[in-house]
């Protein structure tokens, strides 16, 4: 299975895609969220027993037995293999005395996971590529792939002193959760024949009361996307669930400031808000009509509201008017100017203004210089 991750999304590893999926952690936006208060919350398995389990023999599968010819590593003739070696997501259902959902939407701004892959004595290096996947969950059990992050790399036991005890912190990019989704660890199996017919055992499941764990195994169907339904199961593949077992899986949920702005509720490094109005400096022209036409321009699909001009440093009106503008454009608003005031226009080449756009209870404030052209 390969996954492909954009450049600007990448961080560690090499790319991939998950099941002809592109792995882009984004959530595009139709608009920004109110501000909301900043907060971290750690979902998700305490971490608190060693990962004595594995995801090659420990998973709820049935496997299937093969006849070999005898030999004294197989006297019996029969090799036992527990499940395919392919595309697996593997999630907590249940976390004793915890909670495996996240609570609230936000973003997975880092992921915990305790555990290592276990080579296979005298075979080839284990697969250590993995990602992280949210999820939801499907009614009757089961989950929908929406999202997966970029690769990252497992620790090997006993190589460099990790163990079924090493806890690694892995920062996804972008990996937005909505409420009552799951953080699922994703690995594309590994398979070698003689060394790894049921995957890499990775060390990374902990023996818990109380607790359990799904895994979904099938090649090409994991990624972005796909249902990992209940109902999908057999001996060797599809959906399981296993008992008194947790995913040595914890995750720091962040919300407002701590989750970026493309993730629901998010406002870090959100982009500013622009105002619906927009008015610069100018220098406008009045007719023999005593009409200045002031320009605005409107973000919105349209804007409503009225215009006033005063003498600048004096609050003494000059003219105001209703306006309705139509949507993404600049539009000129004519304002009949003060019999009064074209004096002082006269008199002294022109005047300096102030223009206040009203629009739903906001006020927009510049500076225009009225003059007769």
């Amino acid at each position: 299975m390969r996954h492909f991750v954009p450049h600007w999304l990448q961080r560690v590893g090499p790319q991939r895609r998950l099941g002809g999926a592109t792995v882009l952690a984004v959530v595009l936006c139709a608009g920004l969220t109110a501000s909301a208060p900043a907060a971290t919350t750690t979902v998700g398995s305490p971490l608190t027993v060693p990962a004595t389990l594995n995801t090659a023999e420990d998973l709820a599968y049935r496997g299937t037995d093969t006849e070999v010819p005898p030999s004294p590593a197989v006297p019996n003739g029969i090799v036992h293999t527990a499940h395919y070696g392919a595309d697996t997501a593997l999630w907590n259902v249940n976390v004793a005395g915890g909670s495996a959902a996240m609570p609230v939407a936000g973003q997975a701004v880092k992921v915990s996971l305790e555990g290592c892959a276990m080579p296979a004595p005298g075979g080839p290096a284990p697969l250590t590529q993995i990602h992280f996947q949210d999820l939801s969950p499907l009614q009757g059990g089961g989950a929908r792939v929406n999202l997966s992050s970029q690769p990252f790399q497992i620790p090997v036991c006993g190589r460099g002193g990790a163990s079924q005890q090493t806890v690694t912190t892995y920062e996804p990019v972008n990996l937005c959760v909505n409420q009552g989704d799951y953080v699922a660890l994703n690995t594309e199996g590994g398979f070698v024949e003689g060394a790894y017919r049921a995957g890499v055992p990775y060390e990374v499941i902990g023996s818990v009361a109380g607790s359990s764990l799904a895994s979904f195994i099938m090649g090409n169907g994991t990624g972005n996307g796909a249902t990992l339904s209940a109902l999908d199961s057999s001996p060797m593949e599809g959906f399981a669930l296993t008992a008194q077992a947790e995913v040595m899986l914890q995750v720091t949920l962040g919300t407002g400031a701590n989750a970026r702005y493309v993730c629901p509720g998010g406002t870090k490094e959100a982009p500013p808000v622009l105002a619906p109005l927009s008015v610069h400096p100018q220098t406008d022209g009045i007719n023999h009509e005593r009409m200045v036409a002031v320009a605005i321009y409107c973000r919105l699909a349209a804007c409503r509201g009225v215009a006033t001009l005063t003498l600048s440093g004096r609050h003494a009106s000059v003219g105001h008017t209703g306006f309705s503008l139509p949507g993404d454009r600049t539009s000129h608003v004519p304002i009949r100017v003060a019999p009064r005031v074209m004096t002082l226009i006269r008199a002294h080449h022109g005047v300096s203004t102030t223009l206040v756009a009203e629009m739903a209870g906001r006020r927009f404030t510049q500076t225009v210089w009225v003059k007769i052209f």
